[in-house]
């Protein structure tokens, strides 16, 4: 071996050099312990991230705040620094459920309908305990390729980049990481609509109130979910239109007039006003309705084939993977509108994808009458 300093040949192993004495031996050098009371650094090389980042001890002599763990010692000390300056001891050990039921608490006060979120929020299920401070793209990334549709691919990614944005805004994170979540592709399919023979079938059995009601969502427009929210004090009879919508901006309390060339519908409405006196119209959950009033007849009428899901009482199964479901009423009644020859404008504000939105009662009786005009272009 040669000498680190003079560079003669020495005996392999020496401890020394025999001609200038340099010692030989190479010492690692030691990270600098931190000073008292600042957190501590430690390392264990059991983790993936081997370096843990421990908040400092509180005067009160509380347990001391894990702060996370990471692959180096620089990031392990950013962490801890950022936590000693910002200091928010009380949410850095929080998990991803802690952060979704703080946030929640506050989002779900400004929003009208909560469930998508809430569906969305169950998916994650597997990650809820991981910690916050932890969470990276890589535990959303799976969630996201095992949706089956381009939307709940969307709103799952929607629901990390709001839950990551609030742990920003509460300093336990640096980064959105849900903002390089990538959305799988999805081959884009015809949306199915009722047929020509379909819709025949359902007015042949239209004494059906099941069948009725698949009717008013065909030839008005109606989400799912507007029809289980629908109440008696906003379907006005005597002036031609319902005033309901949910989920948007354009598409809450927005108009929806009675087709007046099929007064079958609004004679629908009148019967069930006139049978119960419920506030709600449909006073079920929506998985309720999609059974009762649309899978459940269909299937009798056989335009679907599917079958209950075994011990679940209304979870259905279908053997063909496109098939008729609520959201082909609305689509139905697109094509139907486009073909009669509708404004585009108006067909828009009936459904609820304009940037449109009632203010007032006066706004709404104003545009009542062209809106109403339009939907007389309908016919059976």
């Amino acid at each position: 071996m040669q000498c680190r300093k003079c560079k003669k040949t020495i005996p392999d192993g020496s401890l020394f050099c025999n001609f200038c004495g340099k010692k030989q031996t190479v010492t690692t050098a030691r990270h600098r312990k931190r000073a008292h009371g600042t957190g501590t650094i430690r390392k264990d090389t059991r983790y993936k991230n081997p370096y843990i980042a421990i908040a400092p001890a509180s005067p009160h002599g509380a347990n001391r705040t894990y702060i996370g763990s990471y692959p180096d010692v620089k990031t392990a000390q950013a962490a801890l620094e950022d936590f000693i300056k910002h200091g928010r001891p009380e949410l850095y050990g929080s998990t991803l459920a802690d952060i979704y039921k703080l946030w929640s608490a506050v989002h779900f006060k400004q929003i009208k309908d909560s469930t998508v979120w809430i569906a969305m929020w169950k998916r994650l299920s597997p990650i809820h305990s991981v910690k916050m401070a932890d969470i990276r793209a890589a535990h959303f990334q799976p969630f996201v390729d095992a949706a089956t549709s381009k939307s709940s691919a969307s709103k799952i990614k929607s629901l990390a980049l709001m839950l990551c944005r609030y742990a920003m805004e509460n300093d336990l994170i640096n980064k959105n990481y849900a903002e390089f979540l990538k959305l799988p592709k999805f081959e884009k399919t015809e949306k199915i609509i009722f047929s020509s023979d379909q819709i025949n079938t359902l007015w042949k059995h239209s004494d059906d109130k099941r069948v009725q009601v698949i009717l008013s969502m065909i030839y008005m427009g109606f989400r799912l979910g507007e029809m289980t929210a629908l109440t008696r004090d906003r379907v006005f009879l005597d002036k031609g239109y319902i005033v309901g919508g949910i989920k948007t901006e354009a598409g809450t309390d927005r108009i929806i007039p009675f087709p007046s060339g099929i007064p079958e519908i609004a004679g629908f409405f009148r019967q069930w006003l006139n049978a119960d006196s419920s506030e709600r119209l449909f006073p079920m959950d929506e998985k309720q309705f999609r059974h009762a009033y649309f899978y459940q007849p269909l299937s009798e009428l056989g335009m679907i084939d599917g079958h209950l899901r075994p011990g679940t009482g209304n979870s259905w199964i279908f053997s063909e993977k496109h098939h008729l479901t609520p959201h082909s009423t609305r689509h139905t009644f697109a094509s139907l509108s486009a073909a009669a020859g509708m404004r585009p404008e108006n067909l828009q504000k009936i459904i609820g994808h304009a940037d449109y939105s009632t203010t007032a009662d006066i706004y709404i009786h104003k545009n009542a009458d062209e809106l109403i005009a339009e939907m007389s272009k309908l016919r059976r």
